[in-house]
């Protein structure tokens, strides 16, 4: 019988049976022989249409995943069945405010991280799986999706894990409440809600046995709340466990689910376990920072390492991540400095924020509102007024002062704020002079970032100032720690207009609706905490000429250094998605950094000394002393004796096969001893001598990187010139430095190689790369890539040494002002003397034993600040409020 003869309704609704069987854990051929009993032409085609769906999941341009070769083989889901309800729903409400584009992107992600879990009706269910999204961007419709469509498909409970605090798992209740539990109460029961974290009260067997009722719990991750969900779940008969699958969802999951040794987030690590202990539990942590979690023991089974899967949920267009406001740098373009948002403040200006440590100090600091806090609020009162000028309306706007995680720190920075707002409102109500400051401000900040760049509307100062006292009456400033009851809400109705001051809750999963203007000088070393401090991420559609960051020069470099080990970690599940492994047999490398910890060391455990390898790395020289002659001219000396000693044993300045100056095939004894001559800046935070010239010689003993090409990289033209002892002069380039203030006598210059420098010694052009990595005309190649394509032409492992000879004066026609900003956060260079600057590429090693090690530096324990005191306190405040609800239902 042809399948001709059935309708396409017919054949899919015969599709979903078989979808239903094997989400019940049967294989597919064994569903196909359980429907004998239907027609077999019916069958044939219902299982052809449910293969078409299986490969469009795959086709579909999804995130990017790393997952065990044998699920992808076996990948069971093929997206959402006609029968469906809670899915349905979620993507009704999803159209209504999203593009079509963004919901059918959602709609993919989600469905491929359903198929690479576990069918619902398999015996044993042990997932474990970790989604990766950017800080800010829209990880919770993500795990929504995914809540819904576990639930369509056959998990009965589902517990959604959020932050430590309350007002984190308010503002993810609220949500879930509002896209989930409240459209499909017949099929969903809260088991928590806005106003309660879980407290136990109908029996779990007379929730969880029900096939058809659907259970979702959003819970703290404290261990009060924790032990009473594990103890109500074991209320259950064995019966309904074996027949009950678990959902856990980790938000903000390297934050205390990770065991560290300490006593509560040991705790807190052995409470998941023990519910994933459950005959079918499976655990899907969601993060933007990975590194703790990529950093648990894979050997420990029962831990929360991401065995089976890892998903990169793509860049959302219009984000802004560390990459948009920093800038990268290892980019393409060297000149690429991000936007022109962030502005820094002084060292003194930092400590006099930081509220003093040591016992009784506290409670004797008055702060103040000093310069840059002064120049922040000004500009976020400035910016709402446009922004509310623009929209026609007043919507929701914010601020953030973040510099300290103690709560009395806080409220002492509040008093501040607010003695400061009323004296701008007195000012602008009484003296004409008052409105000078804010004009002056407002056209320096208009100039730096051009708004119809974003096709947004230019407002002129005049348009502003009628409106700007309103702006500034309205304004509240709002404390949100674990302590303040004047929590941070955002009601649709009421729009907020809001300073916000506060720690641990602002730095950790929630949400700063229209944030404007950022004050940040708190400070981690470790890359996670970074990160999530990045509460100006996230999307600024309408406004994003007007958002700025006031922080400290080292913050800003250490967000810098970020924004490429965050691409770094995306391109790895990219290549190992291509390689078909899994995270369980190849761990994902995080590139690390002398001056920073890849994540707390309790988190790194015995990672007090950490590894770096230089495998398939660009390392390079971005930092010098401008002032000193003595020491750029070493530079000099030290450079043209590479030449003349290479020249002296028989090299050739003509060697590269184009038409670049350069030596081929040079002795890796050359280039250590170039190295030891060559000083780099005391402050380099990238590069170190000491650890490359070690990792060169572990190279050495494994027979790679015994011989290194040599180029220098000269521009087609350039006026200055510079004596190397070669045959002719060497031309210099032009480079400007980053406009960083209270940097004297440094020249940050970010980054001195371009991308393509990575075949520099080689005659092909880019075209041609492209061409035989099967890449159209249009893509941009990336650094990898091109690494990739010289390692299909050679055999050997070659090292490669880029010199960049850098004019003292970037811009010769100008007047020496060091400070002097000019466009795209750049100033001009004014050096004692030429500069010399270095890019060591490194092929990928074939030596696993190559890697250095080193010692992180030692960071003071007031800087970096702990909220270990405070989160316990937190937990005793709500065990008591526990205790009292579990009262009021009884």
């Amino acid at each position: 019988m042809g399948a001709t003869q059935y309708s396409d309704n017919d054949v899919d609704a015969m599709a979903d049976t078989l979808a239903a069987l094997v989400a019940g854990g049967m294989t597919l051929q064994g569903a196909q022989s359980a429907l004998a009993h239907a027609p077999e032409g019916l069958v044939h085609a219902a299982r052809l249409t449910y293969e078409t769906r299986l490969n469009l999941i795959r086709e579909i341009p999804d995130p990017g995943v790393l997952a065990e070769i044998e699920r992808k083989r076996g990948f069971w889901y093929p997206g959402p069945r006609r029968e469906d309800v809670i899915w349905p729903t979620l993507k009704a409400r999803l159209l209504q405010e999203l593009p079509e584009t963004a919901v059918a992107g959602v709609d993919a992600a989600s469905s491929k991280v359903i198929g690479l879990g576990s069918p619902p009706g398999k015996e044993v269910i042990r997932t474990r799986g970790l989604v990766l999204g950017y800080v800010q961007s829209g990880k919770t419709t993500n795990f929504m999706s995914v809540v819904a469509k576990a639930a369509d498909v056959g998990y009965r409970l589902i517990i959604v894990l959020t932050g430590t605090t309350e007002n984190l798992r308010t503002q993810t209740q609220e949500r879930i409440n509002e896209y989930l539990i409240d459209p499909c109460t017949p099929h969903v029961h809260p088991l928590t809600s806005i106003d309660a974290d879980f407290s136990a009260t109908t029996t779990a067997d007379a929730i969880l046995n029900s096939q058809a009722l659907r259970s979702i719990a959003v819970v703290k991750k404290n261990p009060a709340r924790l032990r009473r969900l594990h103890k109500w779940i074991k209320t259950a008969s064995t019966t309904t466990l074996q027949n009950c699958p678990i959902l856990i969802i980790d938000d903000e999951a390297d934050q205390a689910s990770i065991d560290v040794g300490t006593s509560r987030q040991s705790t807190i690590n052995g409470l998941i376990r023990d519910l994933l202990s459950n005959p079918k539990a499976a655990y899907i942590a969601y993060t933007a920072t990975p590194f703790a979690n990529l950093l648990i023991d894979p050997s420990v089974e029962q831990d929360l390492y991401p065995r089976d899967f890892i998903v990169d949920l793509p860049r959302p267009e219009n984000y802004f991540g560390a990459e948009r406001i920093f800038g990268q740098m290892e980019s393409a373009d060297i000149d690429d400095a991000g936007l022109d948002v962030v502005r820094m403040m002084s060292e003194s200006e930092v400590e006099s924020v930081r509220p003093p440590r040591g016992k009784g100090l506290l409670d004797e600091w008055a702060p103040d509102v000093p310069e840059a806090m002064d120049s922040a609020i000004r500009w976020f009162l400035l910016a709402t007024t446009a922004r509310r000028l623009r929209a026609g309306r007043v919507t929701h706007s914010s601020m953030l002062i973040h510099t300290s995680m103690l709560a009395a720190a806080h409220e002492k920075t509040a008093e501040a704020v607010v003695d400061h707002l009323d004296a701008l409102s007195s000012e602008l109500a009484n003296e004409e002079s008052a409105a000078q400051v804010f004009r002056t401000l407002w056209d320096a900040e208009s100039d730096r970032v051009d708004a119809a760049s974003f096709g947004n509307r230019n407002i002129s100062f005049a348009e502003l100032l009628p409106h700007l006292l309103v702006t500034l009456r309205e304004t509240k400033v709002i404390v949100d720690n674990y302590q303040s009851n004047d929590r941070l809400k955002y009601d649709k109705e009421h729009p907020q207009t809001a300073i916000v001051i506060g720690g641990n809750t602002l730095s950790r999963g929630l949400t700063l609706e229209g944030l404007i203007s950022s004050y940040f000088v708190r400070a981690s070393s470790a890359y996670d905490t970074l990160l999530q401090m990045g509460r100006w991420f996230g999307y600024r559609a309408g406004y994003e000429d007007l958002i700025r960051i006031w922080m400290s020069a080292e913050l800003k470099n250490w967000f810098l250094m970020l924004s490429i080990v965050e691409a770094e970690i995306r391109q790895e599940i990219k290549v190992y998605e291509v390689e078909g492994k899994t995270p369980a047999e190849l761990p994902i490398k995080i590139r690390t950094h002398p001056q920073m910890s890849v994540t707390s060391a309790a988190k790194m455990r015995a990672a007090v000394k950490a590894q770096v390898s230089y495998s398939g790395r660009r390392v390079q020289t971005i930092m010098f002393k401008e002032n000193d002659s003595n020491w750029l001219r070493n530079n000099i000396a030290a450079t043209r004796q590479l030449f003349e000693r290479l020249i002296s044993e028989g090299h050739v300045e003509s060697e590269l096969p184009g038409s670049r100056r350069g030596f081929m095939e040079v002795t890796a004894s050359s280039i250590l001893s170039y190295l030891e001559s060559y000083e780099i800046h005391d402050a380099a935070k990238s590069i170190d001598k000491d650890a490359i010239r070690r990792y060169i010689q572990k190279e050495q003993a494994a027979g790679d990187l015994m011989r290194w090409n040599v180029v220098i990289m000269e521009p087609l033209n350039g006026e200055g010139e510079l004596n190397l002892g070669l045959a002719g002069k060497v031309r210099l380039l032009r480079r400007k430095k980053m406009y960083i203030p209270n940097n004297e006598g440094t020249a940050n210059l970010k980054a001195i190689a371009s991308t393509s420098d990575r075949i520099a010694d080689l005659e092909v052009g880019l075209d041609l790369v492209r061409q035989s990595l099967g890449m159209k005309a249009s893509d941009q190649l990336s650094d990898r890539q091109l690494l990739q394509y010289r390692q299909l032409r050679e055999t050997n492992r070659v090292g490669l040494l880029c010199i960049y000879p850098i004019a003292k004066e970037s811009d010769p026609s100008r007047e020496p002002a060091s400070l002097e900003r000019i466009e795209n956060g750049r100033a001009p260079l004014f050096a004692a003397d030429h500069v010399i600057g270095l890019c060591f590429m490194f092929p990928e090693s074939r030596n696993p034993k190559s890697a250095v090690d080193y010692v992180a530096a030692p960071v003071d324990a007031g800087y970096l600040e702990t909220a270990e005191d405070e989160l316990r306190a937190a937990d005793e405040l709500d065990e008591a409020k526990a205790i009292e609800d579990e009262k009021v239902k009884s």
